[in-house]
Order: structure tokens, then sequence, then C-alpha cells
């Protein structure tokens, strides 16, 4: 397979006939190995450097491997950044399954998931250095317009919304799509940026201002 990608300040990858040779000795056993160490590599250097200062020369140094090689499996530093960010939210996504499988109405459990989610996401090391206030506008952007994050948010929330509105628990005049998108740039906002104690903190906004606004709208005659 040969890979002719334009990289970093314009110079071209070079032809990358083998990616098994690339590796050296080190071979990675599949090509999902091979995308975890590269992600590994991104994590630390959005560590040392910050993500959006971080390019794909850094990554593949850190790696120990060609940049054509971290061209070969992500078309440029976006996907990257968008990749560890879907990587780093399979924890949080974990931590708050369990909120969605409770008695209580839908919207509480919605609220719990949120909670529960960001307290996750903080407590991540690649989250947290993803949605500082710094870095947070700009993850948003990358993952939001990336097809690995919109199926994520599809599977993981944009389903239980669909399954929600069709229940009469959720308004059903926006596209579930709409809605996840909406809850997904609140709760990206909260972390970035914590509301104040005396406006109700997080849970406040959560509850008097998301919830509300995913509440089934009166019927019209």
């Amino acid at each position: 397979m040969f890979v002719n990608l334009e990289l970093d300040g314009g110079e071209l990858a070079r032809p990358e006939r083998n990616q098994r040779g690339a590796w050296g000795a080190d071979l990675p056993l599949n090509e999902e190995e091979a995308r975890e160490r590269l992600l590994a590599a991104a994590e630390a250097c959005y560590a040392e450097r910050g993500p959006s200062r971080t390019k794909m020369g850094d990554i593949a140094h850190k790696a120990g491997v060609h940049r054509s090689t971290v061209y070969y499996y992500f078309p440029n530093k976006d996907a990257v950044l968008a990749a560890a960010f879907v990587r780093a939210l399979a924890g949080v996504l974990a931590a708050a399954e369990h909120c969605w499988h409770t008695d209580e109405p839908f919207l509480d459990r919605l609220v719990n998931a949120c909670l529960v989610g960001n307290e996750a996401a903080r407590r991540s090391p690649t989250a947290r250095l993803l949605i500082t206030n710094d870095e947070a506008t700009h993850t948003y952007q990358v993952a939001e317009a990336s097809e690995i994050w919109r199926s994520t948010l599809g599977y993981a929330l944009g389903e239980r919304l669909a399954v929600a509105a069709a229940a009469g628990d959720l308004r059903d005049d926006l596209p579930a799509e709409t809605l996840a998108r909406w809850v997904t740039r609140v709760n990206f906002s909260l972390m970035a940026e914590p509301p104040d104690i005396e406006d109700g903190g997080e849970e406040g906004v959560l509850r008097h201002l998301l919830a509300p606004s995913l509440a089934p709208r009166p019927a019209t005659s």
C-alpha cells in the first residue's frame, strides 16, 4: 500500500510499502493495537505540550515511527484528537452506565448520568486534558466534525433519547441527534467552566435548565 499524504508544513509523506516494517522489531499484533499505540503516544504528547500544539511529527517521534506511519492510520491530527477523545470517553460512559438502569423518570436518569459522567471525565487524565478551559472549544469542534464521535454519540445517547421520545418521556419535535448535541454541548460547557454554587452549581444547571428544555412539549390544539 502507498501513502502519499501532505504532512505538517506541506512536506509529503514517503511511500510506505510495508507498514509492518515501520515498527521495527516491536511489531503490533494487528491494526487495532497499532492504533492504540499511536493514541497512547498522542496522549503523552498532549500531556507535554497540549492537544492544539501537538503535531503529527510529535506523535510519530513519541511512538518511534515515521510520520507516514501515523498518517497511514489517521488522516490528520484532528482525527487523532477525535479518536483519543472517544477512547477516553469509553471510561466515562462506563462509569455512568448504571445511572440508566433505575426506575427513576428518564430525565432524572439523564441528569444523574451527566453528573456521574462529568465527574469521571474530570478524574480521567486524558479527558481532563481535552476539556480544560484552553482546549475545550477546540476539542468539541474537532469531535463534532468527526464520524467516530457522531457514531459514538448516537450509540451512547442518541438511541436512548429516541426511545424516550417515542415513549413520551422526552420532547419529540426535534431529532434525537439534535438533542444529543444539546446535551453534549451543555456538559462540555459545565466541565470547561463550572457554574457558581450560588447559581445551583452543575446539578442546578442540569436539573433546572437542561432537563426542562428536553421535557415533552405541551400538546397544541
